[in-house]
């Protein structure tokens, strides 16, 4: 992939990066898709905003789409060691995407210290996102009266893990997006966003399924207060498989071809042995 050029510290070399930007960005093949016209674009500044503005839009499509991902993938999955190899590699591949998006990759040794800033703020914003989410999740069950529900909390373990694993991605984006289009920066703390602004933004990402999870835990709540029927087998064998199970099932949102996949995606990565029991005692019952 061609280079591209990080963000300039010297003010007096900002116009100068502009116009080779903007340049680069007359043979972007997202922008050349979208017939982009540059007839009339002015070499300056309030014509590099006009495109990054163009830009930003496509971004938070490919944010949403992998900070989504990541968030359903490590609720569901019960492992430390699966969870960071999944984080991993969607960091990879969402650095990946942004880079190719702005028109490539830069040098190797900016390639580097970007690696290097986005590790050090997965570690410290690690133990912050671990108590934000906490507290972000048990408050917004506290007036729910979910607490009799059984096995809450390796529910409510499952949902704060999956949304810090969300929150450091959505960091990670902001941080690339940044360093690829920003123009001019005093220092290294004007790539980072803050913590707050990180965690409004993965919340609003992981609002829509996680409203539809908190439904389904209201549900199964009332079903336990009027002791209505309730199958505990399956909630002791595989919690928060059972509870996303449901929560799509509920969904209007998506396509009932794909419910049935993230249905069996959830039961098997939630408990692989209950999973695999599960299917062959099905499979013996058949005639």
């Amino acid at each position: 992939m061609p280079r591209n050029l990080g963000p300039m510290r010297n003010k007096k070399e900002e116009e100068s990066l502009i116009i080779k930007r903007i340049i680069s960005f007359k043979q972007n093949s997202f922008l050349m898709d979208q017939n982009q016209d540059f007839t009339n674009l002015e070499m300056n500044k309030s014509g590099y905003d006009k495109i990054i503005k163009i830009m930003d839009k496509e971004c938070n499509r490919l944010r949403k789409q992998q900070v989504s991902q990541l968030f359903y993938t490590t609720t569901i999955v019960q492992n430390g060691f699966l969870d960071a190899l999944l984080i991993l590699a969607a960091c990879i591949n969402h650095v990946k995407e942004i880079f190719i998006l702005y028109n490539g990759r830069v040098t190797n040794r900016d390639l580097w210290q970007i690696a290097k800033k986005i590790y050090y703020s997965m570690v410290i914003g690690g133990s912050e996102g671990v108590e934000y989410a906490t507290q972000e999740i048990i408050s917004k069950f506290a007036s729910d009266g979910l607490k009799s529900i059984p096995f809450i909390d390796k529910i409510l373990s499952s949902l704060a893990d999956g949304f810090v694993n969300a929150a450091l991605l959505t960091r990670v984006s902001y941080i690339t997006e940044n360093y690829c289009k920003l123009t001019f920066i005093k220092s290294d703390r004007d790539l980072y966003p803050s913590p707050k602004f990180i965690f409004d933004s993965a919340k609003n990402i992981t609002a829509d399924f996680m409203n539809r999870i908190f439904s389904t835990l209201r549900k199964m709540a009332l079903k336990f207060t009027l002791n209505k029927s309730f199958d505990y087998a399956k909630i002791a064998v595989n919690p928060i498989g059972y509870v996303l199970s449901n929560s799509i099932d509920k969904s209007e949102k998506i396509n009932p071809l794909k419910k049935e996949k993230l249905k069996e995606q959830a039961r098997l990565a939630g408990n692989p042995l209950a999973y695999g029991l599960g299917k062959l005692i099905k499979s013996l019952k058949k005639k």
